[in-house]
């Protein structure tokens, strides 16, 4: 018999606040990451736009910034895989 391990979700945080408020992590707060377990492949990754139309990436989770290139080689504790990748793509007609 398989175990399958139980993963801890963690929800965002609801905000009534706008990311642009937000302030960005500090050093040492994302670890580097060599594999494929980073910001961008994370469950919790968006992004959006200002009104000037520069590009936010954030982490509702923390309900903090990214900087530009850390979404490519870093990563959280709260790291979690896409659910998009276990249940597909359109999980509501299965």
């Amino acid at each position: 018999m398989a175990w399958k391990k139980r993963k801890r979700s963690v929800a965002p945080i609801p905000t009534s606040e706008e990311p642009e408020e937000w302030d960005y992590f500090d050093y040492g707060e994302l670890q580097y990451s060599k594999g494929s377990a980073v910001c961008m492949t994370c469950e919790h990754f968006t992004y959006c736009s200002t009104k000037s139309c520069v590009t936010l990436l954030t982490c509702p989770i923390h309900r903090k910034l990214i900087q530009q290139g850390e979404h490519l080689t870093k990563r959280c504790k709260n790291w979690r895989k896409k659910r998009v990748l276990e249940i597909g793509w359109c999980a509501e007609v299965a």
